[in-house]
């Protein structure tokens, strides 16, 4: 329609593309401004916007008039007062940047700081100690410097109060969330694995923690994020938690191959199950699921009710002693006038994975103490004068410490590759056979506890058969778990090494998506290439065989690749969980227990996250930089 005003018509200003010209200097005493499309009078120092001479001259001629009559055009006079204000132009901007400098690096310094206290999840309030600490140092170590004054003059402008840490973390945490989520919309797939534990305020916190390969074909692992679960915690609440978190992030649920949980009814539930949720969510039957090999490993520690009650009974006995304060106090100080090997006994707790065989070893290792110490409190506890229930301690001890061992050697991030955890399993269940054999044979060489107690009454019978029943139980029921680990323990040791694996082994890898046939092919040709094979040895004998993968050429391989990709990035555990809770148990305690679950986010995904914030990146973004305006340590 003719006559309408169209906003599609409008031209705007930074679309003409205008440069500023050289000549308007000498003409009308402009230069080029700081921003695009700007110029700035070196007279007034006023910015004029759009390149063009007409704006440049009506304003040289409107307010700077008289300054034609003074320096009038082509005279040396008019030069030399051109190069003077330029000079002094640039000793201003020079003086700008030079405070605006240091206020970045203050900033800068003010996130390190934020970034180390969270690291080490201290208070933020504790910042100011810091500060504090940092001026005084400062004092007494510069103080025979000519500019000690300017030196504690920038350390006190410090941004290092609590709620400036707090917005410091939030950016820190920010920045690290947005890279790990750029590198998930990007990378292929990825693995999960999550667990929940409620905190302080009994609010039920779910963590999720990623493994995936990033664009350099380096397996990452790192934490994803911590979502409050305010309601309900079953499978479908789950499900609709996580959903609607990837959607957030834009991240693609797609392409997780794997979930590993800690076996809890809401997760792995036969048909309400987390995981049998997720499959039908995602249409993919072929999700590969597995309960922490940790977990398992602790539950298949069970005791029939003949060494149920004997584990019963010690508990009672600690508790004798360590509930009541004046029972704690008198045993402490008759453990030293025995100067006994240690000084207290060990309480009990449930859920950690090693109490029983620490309790258990603690109570064995004082066992005349105890009996001692409970004969003067007249405290009737028959058992403690019984040799039967003391072989079963005995035993129960080096069970447990055997036990320990093992559960021991499965935790830390150096053994987070699924094929390690599963040998170090499998393993220990074929020393269990061996056990039984060596006591079948009176042979206590693995039981040193056993062996010292019939050393001390060489008159006791040696009856074992109880023992040596308990521990064909512990055997059958560790042959009855692992059932998710055991089927792939074949084929899984491609990454391991691709030369000790069969075509039948290979071909269960096709739940990765490929065809059985191409996976055949590939690891025959693979299997034939004394070249990749020598390289291997090399990295083997490096003890970097799990790099081998990097070297392999994708183009002759991919599907090998993938699949062997897939498996490094397969959560075996949920230990990198289990101790995020022990540090969010640290953070979240009496004392700050108002903290809010984003601040919690934050500086757990600091103190977690396997690569750092990225603080240059921050400062960039930064619009402008203060200094602190406290006083209080100056």
């Amino acid at each position: 329609m003719a006559g309408v005003y169209s906003k599609e018509r409008k031209r705007k200003l930074e679309d003409e593309n205008r440069a500023f010209q050289a000549e308007w200097e000498g003409d009308f005493f402009f230069t080029k401004g700081k921003k695009e499309g700007t110029a700035l009078c070196l007279i007034c120092r006023e910015t004029v916007h759009g390149n063009k001479r007409y704006n440049l001259n009506r304003h040289y001629t409107s307010i700077h008039s008289q300054f034609e009559e003074k320096f009038p055009k082509k005279s040396k006079i008019r030069e030399e007062k051109l190069q003077s204000l330029k000079k002094s132009f640039a000793c201003e901007r020079s003086t700008l940047f030079n405070a605006m400098n240091k206020n970045e690096l203050t900033t800068k310094a003010s996130y390190q700081v934020t970034e180390i206290l969270a690291q080490k999840m201290k208070p933020f309030s504790d910042a100011e100690i810091v500060k504090e600490c940092v001026v005084t140092v400062c004092k007494t170590l510069f103080s025979h410097l000519p500019n000690s004054k300017q030196i504690l003059d920038e350390v006190s402008k410090l941004q290092l109060s609590d709620s400036t840490c707090m917005r410091r973390s939030q950016d820190l945490a920010a920045n690290i969330a947005l890279n790990i989520t750029d590198e998930l919309q990007q990378s292929k797939y990825f693995s999960l694995a999550l667990d929940s534990s409620t905190d302080i305020t009994s609010i039920s916190q779910l963590l999720l923690f990623v493994k995936y390969v990033s664009k350099d074909c380096v397996v990452k692992e790192n934490f994803l994020g911590m979502i409050p679960m305010t309601g309900q915690t079953r499978g479908v609440d789950y499900l609709n938690t996580i959903v609607s978190f990837f959607n957030e992030r834009s991240i693609d649920l797609k392409k997780v191959f794997s979930v590993c949980t800690d076996g809890c009814p809401s997760m792995l539930g036969r048909n309400i199950g987390f995981v049998q949720l997720l499959k039908k969510h995602l249409e993919n039957d072929n999700l590969l699921s597995f309960h922490c090999i940790i977990h398992q490993e602790s539950l298949a520690v069970k005791f029939g009710e003949n060494f149920s009650c004997v584990m019963k009974q010690v508990v009672k006995i600690v508790n004798f002693i360590r509930s009541n304060e004046l029972n704690r106090r008198t045993f402490q100080e008759f453990l030293k006038e025995l100067i006994s090997q240690y000084g207290d006994v060990l309480y009990h707790t449930e859920v950690r994975w090693l109490s029983k065989g620490k309790v258990l070893e603690r109570f064995f290792s004082i066992r005349h103490e105890i009996t001692l110490f409970l004969a003067t409190k007249e405290k009737e506890y028959p058992d403690v004068y019984d040799f039967s229930w003391w072989l079963k301690v005995a035993f129960l001890t080096d069970t447990m410490c055997i036990m320990n061992e093992t559960l021991t050697r499965l935790q830390g991030h150096y053994n987070n590759i699924v094929t390690k955890m599963i040998s170090i399993v499998f393993s220990q269940e074929q020393k269990l056979n061996m056990y039984i054999e060596e006591l079948s044979n009176s042979d206590y060489s693995s039981f040193p506890s056993v062996k010292t107690l019939f050393r001390e009454n060489p008159d006791e019978s040696q009856d074992v058969s109880d023992l040596i029943k308990l521990l064909t139980d512990l055997k059958n029921e560790m042959s009855l778990r692992f059932s998710d680990f055991r089927k792939y323990q074949e084929p899984f040791r491609l990454v391991e090494n691709p030369w000790s694996i069969t075509t039948a082994n290979i071909a269960h890898l096709s739940v990765f998506g490929y065809e059985a046939r191409d996976l055949k092919n590939e690891l025959i040709d693979l299997q034939h290439d004394t070249e990749l094979k020598s390289v291997f040895e090399e990295k083997k004998k490096n003890k970097a065989h799990y790099e081998f993968w990097k070297a392999v050429e994708k183009d002759k391989f991919p599907n090998l690749i993938d699949c062997a990709q897939k498996i490094l990035c397969v959560f075996a555990s949920t230990y990198v969980c289990e101790s995020t809770f022990s540090k969010l148990k640290f953070i979240k305690n009496k004392y700050r227990s108002r903290l809010t679950s984003e601040n919690v986010e934050n500086i757990l995904r600091i103190s977690v996250s396997s690569q750092p914030a990225n603080i240059d990146a921050i400062l960039e973004s930064c619009e402008r930089f203060r200094h602190s305006t406290s006083t209080n340590v100056s």
